[in-house]
């Protein structure tokens, strides 16, 4: 139920409520997970029904609507079809603004797309096993292996070679490995970059996963310097990882209460720019 009357859902309404009152405010969401069930193939994700139409009218009533996600940001907008929508993609080091076709790269990253190819090739070809090249980062999905424990353990073993001499760093996600370039930027950078770039007052933060915890810490420490903030974790699999229900301030348990609580949001009478 993903209404008033459950006290769970109330309770994150509330606070993202408050959160978006305080103007000018933005809301910073990961798409997989989030806004997007989780799905086998990952090329085939799509929106929860329901969210495109919520974030079309935040986009006009918020300052910022951002999808900050690991995934490329050209293909998060073609997914999603909102090109009023920011995205922050591979996560945070590749920005597409509203309106733009093209989005923006650092250009000390010149030569990550080949030390990626280099470690993606050295990753074993697995059945089931997808491989996501993003030009600026990698992710290696073993959800769909036959034994995605042993998977991981092969994943890791290859890697770990060429990644001792690499600019190059590891994080885990879901059954999933994401490879990125060190010191580029995190989701929580992008966060923190896009709240002084719009001068935010008010944050809703939400993410389903342990990648989502940089944007989490952001929006925390934005919090203890006088921003209003809310933070949503989401079971976008079915099950919220321990850390992000320990970092956040309420918990929901699908995309599509996701998608009530922004409708709801968006519902409301007062404009929040």
């Amino acid at each position: 139920m993903t209404d008033a009357a459950d006290p769970a859902f109330a309770s994150a309404l509330a606070l993202a409520r408050a959160a978006v009152a305080a103007s000018p405010a933005g809301l910073f969401a990961d798409f997989d997970g989030t806004l997007s069930p989780i799905v086998r193939d990952p090329m085939s994700a799509r929106l929860a029904p329901g969210a495109a139409d919520a974030l079309r009218s935040l986009a006009r009533r918020l300052a910022v609507v951002c999808i900050v996600t690991g995934r490329a940001a050209a293909d998060v907008r073609r997914m999603t079809g909102l090109p009023d929508v920011f995205v922050a993609g591979k996560h945070g080091i590749e920005w597409l603004a509203p309106g733009e076709s093209m989005s923006e790269l650092p250009p000390a990253l010149a030569s990550v797309p080949d030390e990626l190819a280099r470690l993606l090739a050295a990753v074993p070809d697995l059945p089931g096993l997808t491989k996501e090249d993003k030009r600026l980062s990698a992710t290696v999905h073993y959800r769909n292996v036959a034994d995605p424990s042993a998977a991981r353990d092969r994943i890791l073993t290859a890697l770990a070679p060429a990644l001792a001499r690499s600019a190059i760093e590891l994080r885990e996600g879901r059954l999933s490995v994401e490879l990125r370039p060190m010191g580029a930027g995190d989701k929580g950078t992008a966060v923190r970059a896009l709240v002084a770039r719009y001068g935010l007052r008010g944050l809703l933060v939400l993410g389903d996963d342990v990648t989502d915890l940089d944007m989490f810490r952001a929006a925390a420490e934005l919090r203890a310097d006088g921003a209003a903030a809310a933070i949503i974790g989401v079971g976008g699999g079915g099950e919220v990882p321990a850390e992000v229900a320990a970092r956040a301030d309420a918990v929901l348990p699908d995309p599509g209460a996701v998608v009530a609580l922004l409708s709801a949001l968006a519902a409301s009478p007062h404009s929040t720019r």
